[in-house]
Order: structure tokens, then C-alpha cells, then sequence
């Protein structure tokens, strides 16, 4: 099995704000890849049951993995996804939330465009 990776964050200058949500999951998703971790988002990466020896492995890097995705986000945005267990678990819960953003708000704007008329 693979040793869990040092410190390492991804180098972001742009945090995940809740309008930006498509380029920064590209972001992520790249980053991870290029980490070889990417499994933790996709789920293919499950925990191993209580008693295996690949278990503690496995506990150290979802929670790196876990410290890297809070690091691509605003303070304000990541208090509210650093109480989940898994990163599969944070990754889901950010992808429903913020996912459409931006289809809610050209909706918003489209709606708002035909009342006028």
C-alpha cells in the first residue's frame, strides 16, 4: 500500500466561494488525480473494516484528502463540510449544494427577463 502523502495542499490563490464551484472542482479533481487519491472522491477508495491492517492507511489519507479539499474553500464555506467523515461524504454534500448555483441564478435572471414582459 501506498505511504500517506506529507503536508502538501494544493496551490489555489481562488477558494471555493459558492459561485465558482465548476472551475474549482475541475481544480480539485486534477489535483487529486495527479495525487493518485482521486478515488476518495469518486468512492472507489472505501474504508476498510474495523481489523484490517490497511485500515489506519486509510484513515491518515481520507483525512489528508479531507484537510486539501477544506483548503480549496473559503473559511466561511468549509466550517460548514469539516464535520463529515469521509471524503466521499464532503464531496457529496458540496457537489448538492453548489452544483447549481449558476443554473439557479441564470434561472433566476430568465424569470425575472419574462415577468418584464
Amino acid at each position: 500500500h501506498q505511504l500517506v502523502e506529507g503536508p502538501t495542499l494544493p496551490s489555489t490563490s481562488l477558494k471555493l466561494n459558492g459561485q465558482n464551484y465548476p472551475q474549482r472542482v475541475q481544480s480539485v479533481k486534477i489535483f487529486l488525480q495527479g495525487k493518485g487519491k482521486e478515488g476518495y472522491i469518486t468512492g472507489d477508495s472505501n474504508s476498510p473494516e474495523k481489523g484490517d491492517p490497511n485500515l489506519n492507511t486509510w484513515q491518515l489519507e481520507n483525512s489528508l484528502v479531507m484537510s486539501w479539499l477544506l483548503n480549496t474553500m473559503t473559511n466561511e464555506i468549509g466550517e460548514n463540510f469539516m464535520y463529515y467523515d469521509t471524503v466521499k461524504e464532503m464531496w457529496d454534500a458540496v457537489k448538492e449544494t453548489y452544483s447549481n448555483v449558476d443554473n439557479t441564478s441564470a434561472l433566476s435572471e430568465i424569470k425575472s427577463i419574462l415577468h418584464d414582459l
